[in-house]
């Protein structure tokens, strides 16, 4: 199984820019969604019992860990080693639950699946979310002080934004800014580009890097489609938390949106987040008024809420799940 998902990630990956660049998209998430469909009718098993507020809760996993594990943990802290069953199949609401009285049941569904699982009350968390919004609207005109304050602050520093163009600014971009950023946040799960996406990055991106008295401290890989600009991907230098907190983040997205509305552009996408509705990163969004919309590769979990004590994790970490016409906040209820 793990090299097949080894392969899988390899192939999504070529798939990435295409998907959202081309005006061919649809063509390559149709691709994407055929090779996922044969790893993705049967699971592995796992059950958890999790101590949560002074109450004992039943979790069942069917799928893949590294994408179910993430939801128990954001709802339940740290989760305990689980005990393995076997397999089932994915295909319907009865064949993953197999009349369990469990707690909650978290199964890695297959899109195409995901309508008859919905139907049947579980509801659908993406694995991820991305974030567009209009640049004649961005920044809202009854924004935060907060960020009000953060401009002024880039203004103070003599942040600036500067274009690199020849294969070692990207080169400087990925090994000192972008993989380090990934490995700060995320750890040993970060997703890091293989070379062949870097490469491809660098032929079809332009490379925003930001700049301190003669030091490029942060940046960003933009990529054009139509009056879209895509930010796929960015990092401080060496995921340095302090320079986060120095503004360098907030200036590698304010600097470049200054720049796309010089350069005509009309739409910004600001990338993914995951979809919990309290991650940091996800507030920070919102205050720049972008939105929450599809993402059309992301794969997606299917959820059983089974009791009251789950319910009301959810109502404590509410998260964007998939309605089949959009995107709507599930907070328990």
């Amino acid at each position: 199984m793990s090299s097949s998902r080894s392969l899988a990630s390899l192939v999504e990956e070529r798939l990435l820019v295409p998907a959202y660049t081309s005006r061919w998209g649809r063509a390559p998430v149709l691709a994407h969604r055929g090779m996922a469909l044969p790893l993705q009718l049967m699971g592995d098993v796992r059950r958890r019992r999790v101590r949560h507020g002074g109450s004992s809760i039943e979790l069942i996993e069917v799928g893949r860990e590294k994408l179910l594990r993430p939801i128990g943990a954001k709802l339940f802290g740290e989760l305990p080693e689980p005990t393995r069953e076997l397999p089932r199949a994915l295909w319907s609401p009865a064949a993953v639950s197999q009349g369990s009285t469990a707690d909650m049941v978290l199964a890695e569904v297959h899109r195409w699946m995901a309508p008859r699982f919905r139907r049947a009350g579980w509801v659908i968390v993406p694995q991820s979310v991305r974030w567009h919004g209009e640049l004649a609207a961005i920044p809202p005109k009854d924004c935060s002080h907060g960020l009000l304050d953060n401009m002024r602050k880039i203004r103070r520093q003599n942040l600036t934004l500067e274009q690199g163009t020849s294969s070692s600014d990207w080169k400087e971009f990925f090994e000192t800014m972008a993989l380090p950023q990934a490995l700060s946040r995320h750890g040993p799960e970060a997703w890091r580009p293989s070379p062949q996406l870097r490469e491809e990055f660098s032929k079809v991106g332009i490379l925003q890097l930001v700049v301190r008295d003669g030091v490029r401290v942060g940046g960003v890989c933009t990529v054009s489609r139509g009056d879209t600009l895509w930010l796929a991907i960015s990092g401080v230098r060496q995921g340095d938390p302090r320079l986060q907190r120095q503004g360098v983040g907030f200036a590698i997205l304010a600097l470049t949106i200054e720049w796309a509305r010089q350069q005509g552009y009309r739409f910004l996408d600001a990338g993914r987040t995951g979809p919990f509705v309290n991650d940091g990163l996800h507030q920070f969004k919102r205050r720049w008024g972008l939105s929450p919309v599809l993402d059309p590769l992301a794969h997606v979990a299917a959820v059983w809420t089974g009791s009251l004590e789950v319910r009301e994790a959810f109502a404590r970490q509410p998260v964007l799940v998939e309605s089949g016409e959009g995107l709507r906040v599930y907070a328990g209820e």
